[in-house]
């Protein structure tokens, strides 16, 4: 028998609402609510799908047995309609009835026999998987399928590498406000504070660098990026975060064989949505969003989405000002064909918060003068670091049978980032003369960035059957272009008192060509790739993949135009095997591995192989069929090689480096019961250098890498409790203690605790309040013996409207 599962009506994205009905209600239980108005027409569509649309506009939950609604279609409905009218059209003719079954829930059943107290039947979970796309929208925390570990429509439990999904539900309770904050409760990452990460997207998964500079920060599984500084991307103009950790070289190319982050961008809805909110908090915060999407025509389809904030920050003189516009268009010429646009533009104005020397911060240094939580060492009439970038691409899919598609994508991305900054001189002498005297002494970094690029992908996907046995082919062809061209200057500023923090002082730079750090970096990559999906049967699947892949990079150095080149090809392969029980367990064992070349400054005129990564892991996942859950388990050992380092004995460099990386990784995300949402998560890591030229690195932990980290976030509905529109979560993030080279201590454990309170006013207003770091945590983060400090106590107050 399926087991009863409640879902919340007014959640933005929901399917069909399903119920755990009442005994004892009668068919002419009068509807709820059934003078509620719809606001938006709603089109003709499948059953299913125009209950979730209407639930949606009325705030109510509607119930309804999967096998009824099957293969039934609903009329047109205008708007004006009363939820009684709207709800007798979309029925006509379908033999079934609408009936109350509660203060705030209906049931959709057959219609009953003429005795008017026959009792309701049961009624059973209309699954969220039955509608549910790689990058469409999902009711909830629990993703069932992705396009990041396969590059196909797959479900996560057939994919055999540990993939972790933040949808866009998660992404609105938490309010994430960068890429780190969305992945705040994703075991195995871990990032800098968020003054560092409105300025790059960067992580650690399994102890290994991500970064756009990596190739590890993606957009609808394409490059984005040519640089980490290029611009980050912005949560709320996603649909979802995808997280694969380990080596994905065969799917994407030059990679850290830590993994990948790829974001999902929203897309243009079938079912109007209109969406306008406003925020206001910590730091003088003001913030205004739109998400506006519907149908043009009965073939097109559009969105546009809109963010505009003018905020300061925790620490003085830190702006975080931007404007997020993205438009895009699908157009569905027929069934078998679609083409979707998507674009965004991004302006961004904030100011860089520079590393400060560990011996000057608080609970490192010992001196008189320390630098303070808050406090900044730039110039304010200097300081700054303004951005524009922007993204144009498409994706095309054309279905020539039901067992031959072909998808093609494209994007041209460019971004102009001026970047000026003074930071701390960290000589020996002079970090003991700033904490002793309290003068600082700084250098500036002026610096212009121009990139630009253009990424491709395009696979052909065959479906092949032999008797029992389904192959699902995959051939692909992807490759980037991209030209970074960079401006850096760099030398002594105007010192700083740390007792008065005078600013105002002139700062003079001096634009010499000869002193040029910068330079100009051209990048090709071209790849060419195979899967095999085989599903034996209905218990077992293989996964294979083969790839190769060519990469070419020129560096052109400003101060003498000197050029130094690095020619690579790499070949990379990837097995995996899955059984699928018949009660959702699924136990996965694959190998996988990835390369990354060397850079060209690097090499300095070298020739020097890929960095390579090889990942052995086993895992297991359990998705029950009658329970909106995942539960996912992995034991993994990752090693890098030829990790390039310098013998001093040589005066040359080597790739004589290994880097090793082993642990276990937990996830959970369910609706353990009515109106109860759970994410936790847990990993222990142990990544360190395992050979190296330097005799006292061998051993010594990887940067910002806690052996254990967890994560426990609990939301509750209080429907039960006569308060069917309140909600309140808490949520808790315990960081390891960590090490970081250069530092002879260890960095201290810590929990910092978040809290949500959601009311939904009526069905178009709710409000919603936020408070990261909720007890105000004081956290230093430190890396390579530079220190910034940790994201302080955040309130965020958003009133959201939607028709």
């Amino acid at each position: 028998m399926t087991r009863p599962l409640f879902r919340c009506a007014p959640r933005l994205g929901a399917s069909v609402l399903t119920a755990a009905m009442a005994f004892g209600a009668h068919a002419q239980a009068p509807l709820p609510q059934a003078g509620t108005r719809l606001q938006a027409a709603v089109p003709a569509q499948p059953l299913a799908q125009a209950l979730s649309a209407i639930s949606r506009q009325a705030g109510i939950a509607i119930g309804a047995d999967a096998a009824l609604l099957s293969g039934k279609t609903a009329p047109a409905l205008r708007a004006g309609l009363t939820l009684q009218q709207a709800l007798e059209q979309a029925l006509a003719g379908t033999g079934l009835v609408a009936v109350g079954s509660g203060p705030s829930a209906i049931a959709v059943q057959a219609r009953p026999p003429a005795s008017p107290s026959a009792a309701l039947p049961a009624v059973t979970v209309t699954a969220q998987a039955d509608t549910e796309t790689a990058t469409g929208p999902v009711a909830g925390y629990v993703a069932r399928r992705s396009t990041a570990g396969s590059k196909t429509d797959s479900l996560l439990v057939e994919t055999p590498q540990s993939v972790s999904v933040v949808t866009r539900d998660e992404l609105r309770s938490r309010q994430a406000e960068t890429l780190a904050q969305a992945l705040g409760y994703t075991p195995g990452v871990t990032s800098e504070p968020t003054s560092f990460n409105r300025t790059a997207d960067r992580f650690r998964i399994r102890g290994m660098d991500v970064e756009a500079a990596t190739g590890g920060s993606l957009r609808d599984g394409l490059r984005l990026q040519g640089n980490s500084y290029d611009g980050v991307q912005e949560p709320y103009g996603l649909e979802r975060v995808e997280v694969v950790r380990g080596a994905a070289s065969v799917l994407y190319g030059q990679l850290s064989p830590g993994g990948l982050v790829n974001a999902v961008s929203k897309r243009p809805t079938s079912t109007p949505l209109r969406e306008i909110g406003l925020q206001v908090g910590s730091h003088n915060r003001k913030q205004l969003t739109a998400d506006f999407s519907g149908p043009l025509s009965d073939t097109v389809d559009y969105r546009l989405t809109f963010l505009g904030r003018d905020s300061d920050t925790a620490q003085s003189y830190l702006l975080d000002d931007k404007i997020y516009i993205a438009p895009s268009l699908t157009w569905r010429p027929s069934a078998a064909t679609s083409l979707t646009l998507l674009s965004f533009y991004q302006k961004t104005s904030t100011r860089f918060a520079a590393p400060l020397p560990y011996q000057l911060v608080e609970g490192f240094g010992t001196g008189p003068f320390r630098i303070g939580r808050g406090a900044f060492i730039g110039e304010p009439g200097y300081d700054e670091m303004r951005g524009e970038m922007y993204a144009l691409g498409y994706e095309l899919e054309h279905a020539f049978s039901d067992n031959l598609k072909l998808s093609h994508r494209a994007r041209y991305f460019k971004s102009n980032v001026n970047w000026n900054y003074l930071q701390a001189q960290t000589s020996a002498a002079a970090i003991r003369a700033a904490a002793t005297t309290g003068v600082l002494q700084r250098q500036y970094s002026d610096r212009r960035e121009r990139p630009e690029g253009l990424s491709t992908d395009t696979r052909l996907e065959w479906t092949v059957h032999h008797g029992a046995v389904e192959h699902r082919l995959l051939l692909g062809l992807d490759a980037y272009k991209t030209e970074w061209d960079s401006t850096n200057f760099r030398a002594n500023a105007p010192s700083l008192n740390l007792a008065t923090y005078a600013y105002g002082q002139p700062v003079t730079v001096v634009r010499n060509p000869t002193v040029d750090r910068g330079s100009r970096i051209d990048t090709q990559q071209a790849g060419l790739y195979l899967q095999d999906q085989i599903n034996l049967g209905e218990h077992w699947t293989v996964l294979l993949g083969l790839r190769h892949d060519w990469a070419d990079q020129e560096q052109t150095l400003h101060r003498n135009q000197a050029k130094l080149k690095q020619d690579n090809e790499a070949t990379t392969w990837r097995a995996g095997l899955i059984h699928k029980f018949a009660n959702g367990w699924a136990p996965y064992l694959s190998y996988s591995e990835s390369f990354y070349p060397v850079s060209a400054a690097e090499a300095n005129g070298q020739q020097f192989k890929p960095t390579r990564g090889k990942q052995v892991e086993a895992g297991v996942r359990y998705q029950p069929q009658d329970r909106n859950m995942l539960l996912s388990a992995a034991v993994f050992e990752l090693t890098q090689t030829n990790v390039l380092k310098y013998d001093a004995g040589r005066d040359a460099y080597l790739q004589a480096g290994e880097v090793r990386s082993r642990g276990l990784e937990f996830e959970a995300k369910a609706e353990v019961a009515r109106s109860l949402n759970l994410i936790a998560s847990y990993a222990y890591i142990d990544a360190r250098i395992t050979r190296s030229t330097v005799a006292a690195e061998i051993g010594q932990r990887s940067e910002d890498t806690p052996y254990h980290q967890a994560a426990l976030w609990l939301d509750y509905g209080f429907a039960q409790w006569g308060l069917p529109d309140l909600t309140i979560g808490l949520g808790a993030r315990y960081k390891g203690t960590t090490r970081a080279s250069g530092i002879a201590t260890a960095l201290p454990a810590y929990t910092v605790l978040d809290a949500l309170v959601r009311y939904r006013i009526d069905p178009h207003w709710d409000f919603s309040l936020n408070v990261a770091n909720l007890v105000n945590k004081k956290i230093t983060h430190c890396e390579f013996a530079i220190c910034r400090y940790g994201d302080e106590r955040q309130a965020l107050g958003t009133l959201s409207y939607r028709w």
